[in-house]
C-alpha cells in the first residue's frame, strides 16, 4: 500500500496520530477478541509513504535550523556591555585585583572570553585580558585534570596530550585563527610525538606554549604553610606537599620513594617542611599519611633535634657547660607540643635541664666570688 502526503500540514500531522490510533485500536481489538474460530492470518503488504515536494518544503520551513554562532563583533560588543555592568554593580574600576580575578567570568561562554583574552577588535583592558586568559586557563585545568592522573599513574602522557588536542580541536572557528591557539596546537602535538618516543615519562618540551607541561609543573610545585597554621592546615599542607613529590616524580618516570637506602627512585625532600609540619607527619594522628611517610619524617626532626643539641654542646661557641645548657633550654623551649612527643621531650626533662643549669650557675658564683676573696687578702 502506498500513501502520498500532500502539502496540507493538518493531514500530515493526522496522518501521523491516525497511524498511531490504528494501531492502538487493533492492538485492543485483538485483545478483546474471545471466540475460538480459527481465523487464518492474513497477509499484509507493506505501506510506504511518499512525501510531495510541498509537503518537504513545509517540513523544511519548521524544522528548528542550526543556529549560527555569534560573530566577533557580536562577542565582543556584549563582553564590553557584561564587564561595565560588572564594574558598576561590584562598584571596582578592574577586573584583576591584587594579582586575582576580581569578577565572575564563569557564565561567559570559551568563544567570549577567548576574544576578551586576544582583545579582539582592541575593547579591552589589559587587566580584562588577563582575567579572560586565567578563566580559559581554570578552564582547560579542570578538563585535564583527570586525564593528568591517569598518566601520573600508567605512564601513558600521549593520551594526556591527546586529551589537550582534542580539546583544543573543540574550539570555535574564531578562537583557532589566534595565534595563543595555534601556538598551543603546535606544541601539543609535539608533545604527543615526543610521549609515545618515551613512554613512561612527561616529555621534556621546554615550550612555553605547551599547555600540558605547563599544568604538569603548576600541579607539582610545593608550598610550604603560612607562618602560624593551625595543626589541620599542616596536616592537610604537609599531604599536597607530598602529592606534590610524587607527582613530579611520576613526571620523571620515577617513584618517591622514603628509604636513603634505596638506589632507584627519587628521594623525598623534607627541605621545604618546617619541624612542626614534620613531627605532624611522624604523629600522622589523623591517618593522612603512610607508614613510610611518617617514618621519613621522623627521622628528619630527629636527625635536625641532633644537629641542634650538638651545635648547643659545640666547644667551639664558648661559654663551658652553663652557656650549652642555656642553649639546650633554649632550643627545647621553641619546640611545638608535637616535636616534643615525637622526640619524647617532657616537662620533666625540661625541669632535670633546668636544675642543672642552677646548679652550675650557683657553682660559678660561687667560684667567682671565692676567687675575688682571695685575690682580696
Amino acid at each position: 500500500m502506498s500513501i502520498s502526503i500532500g502539502s496540507n500540514a493538518a493531514a500530515l500531522l493526522s496522518y501521523a496520530g491516525n497511524a498511531y490510533r490504528t494501531g492502538s485500536g487493533a492492538s485492543k481489538s485483538g485483545a478483546a477478541k474471545t471466540d475460538n474460530t480459527d481465523t487464518p492470518p492474513q497477509s499484509t503488504s507493506p505501506t510506504s509513504v511518499t512525501l510531495s515536494d510541498e509537503a518537504k518544503a513545509f517540513l523544511a520551513q519548521t524544522a528548528p535550523a542550526a543556529e549560527d554562532p555569534p560573530s566577533i563583533t557580536t562577542l565582543t560588543t556584549d563582553a564590553r556591555a557584561w564587564f561595565d555592568q560588572q564594574y558598576g554593580s561590584l562598584g571596582i574600576t578592574s577586573a584583576m585585583l591584587d594579582g586575582q580575578v576580581a569578577v565572575d567570568p564563569s557564565s561567559q561562554s570559551r568563544a567570549t572570553l577567548s576574544a576578551v583574552a586576544n582583545n579582539a577588535q582592541s575593547q579591552f583592558t589589559t587587566d580584562e585580558a588577563t582575567a579572560a586568559a586565567k578563566t580559559l586557563q581554570a578552564r582547560f585545568d579542570d578538563v585535564m585534570a583527570p586525564h593528568v592522573v591517569i598518566a601520573r599513574h600508567t605512564g601513558d602522557y600521549a593520551s594526556l596530550y591527546a586529551a589537550a588536542s582534542d580539546y583544543l580541536d573543540s574550539a570555535g572557528a574564531d578562537e583557532q585563527t589566534t595565534p595563543t591557539w595555534q601556538n598551543q596546537k603546535q606544541a601539543v602535538l609535539e608533545g604527543i610525538a615526543a610521549a609515545r618516543a618515551n613512554f613512561g615519562k612527561a616529555p621534556v618540551t621546554k615550550n612555553d606554549d605547551d599547555p600540558v607541561r605547563s599544568l604538569l609543573d603548576r600541579t607539582s610545585v610545593q608550598t610550604p604553610a603560612a607562618a602560624g597554621s593551625g595543626a589541620d592546615a599542616l596536616s592537610t599542607n604537609a599531604r599536597a606537599m607530598l602529592d606534590a613529590q610524587a607527582s613530579s616524580a611520576r613526571d620523571n618516570g620515577k617513584e618517591l620513594v622514603f628509604n636513603s637506602g634505596r638506589k632507584t627512585g627519587q628521594q623525598v625532600d623534607f627541605t621545604g617542611f618546617d619541624n612542626r609540619s614534620l613531627a605532624i607527619v611522624a604523629l600522622n594522628a589523623d591517618a593522612s599519611f603512610s607508614a613510610e611517610e611518617a617514618s621519613a619524617a621522623k627521622a628528619e626532626l630527629n636527625q635536625r633535634t641532633r644537629g641542634g643539641v650538638l651545635n648547643a654542646f659545640d666547644p667551639s661557641a664558648g661559654g663551658g657547660a652553663k652557656a650549652s645548657t642555656q642553649a639546650l633550654l633554649q632550643q627545647y623551649s621553641t619546640m611545638s607540643d608535637e616535636e616534643k612527643k615525637v622526640l619524647g621531650f617532657t616537662d620533666d626533662f625540661a625541669n632535670k635541664i633546668m636544675q642543672n643549669y642552677r646548679a652550675m650557675s650557683s657553682l660559678q658564683n660561687s667560684l667567682s666570688s671565692g676567687a675575688g676573696l682571695t685575690a682580696y687578702f
